[in-house]
């Protein structure tokens, strides 16, 4: 990622076999956050968004909310659920190119939650595309489009609950610097590996979703 620039730079989340997701960003800024409670964060409303936006984030609230090991990579419950709630109540729709899953611009925020044990990203504008991989099954089973979310069909429940997992793992930083997932960049093969090491640390939690 880059800070303080005023060149426009745009990386896309390539994913082989899987939807992209095209991240650009032109600026940041820096928050700070103390809350002092040590309860999770609401779950959000989200019913105005549609069916299917609702459905993806309460299944990824709920895997978050507990103990287990797909909300430990994330960092536990709290910072995980408080960057999810950050990140989902920012998401607009758009339709373009059936390959792109998610779109990210604008003006890139860094927010450090102290009392959640948290540091996060967000960016000005997030927009999950109606014509890809979240929302559309594939019609011709012998083309590849929208493409498969890792080991899941595109527009399944599992896989929009994969999509917001992969999304929500670029936006947090761990403990050793790094954000959960690196960037994809231009890269299908590492794009598709984020998706593989998501999905493999949140493996029981997605297979006991209903497709």
């Amino acid at each position: 990622m880059s800070f303080w620039t005023t060149t426009l730079l745009t990386l896309l989340f390539l994913q082989a076999a899987e939807p992209q997701t095209e991240l650009a960003k032109i600026d940041n800024t820096m928050e700070e956050v103390n809350k002092t409670s040590e309860e999770l964060p609401r779950r959000l409303d989200l019913v105005k968004k549609g069916w299917n936006l609702n459905q993806a984030y309460s299944d990824v609230y709920n895997i978050l909310s507990t103990e287990n090991a797909c909300s430990d990579f994330y960092g536990g419950p709290r910072p995980a659920t408080t960057v999810l709630n950050a990140f989902v109540s920012q998401i607009k729709y758009e339709q373009v190119y059936r390959e792109i899953s998610f779109r990210m611009a604008g003006r890139l925020t860094l927010v450090r939650d102290n009392a959640a044990g948290v540091f996060y990203r967000l960016f000005g504008m997030t927009a999950v595309n109606t014509n890809g991989s979240f929302y559309q099954r594939r019609a011709d089973p012998m083309r590849n489009i929208p493409a498969d979310v890792g080991s899941f069909l595109p527009g399944s429940r599992t896989a929009r609950a994969l999509i917001l997992l992969h999304e929500l793992g670029h936006l947090i930083r761990g403990k050793n610097g790094a954000w959960l997932i690196p960037d994809d960049g231009y890269d299908p093969e590492k794009s598709k590996a984020n998706t593989v090491r998501v999905e493999k640390m949140c493996r029981a939690q997605l297979y006991a979703l209903s497709p």
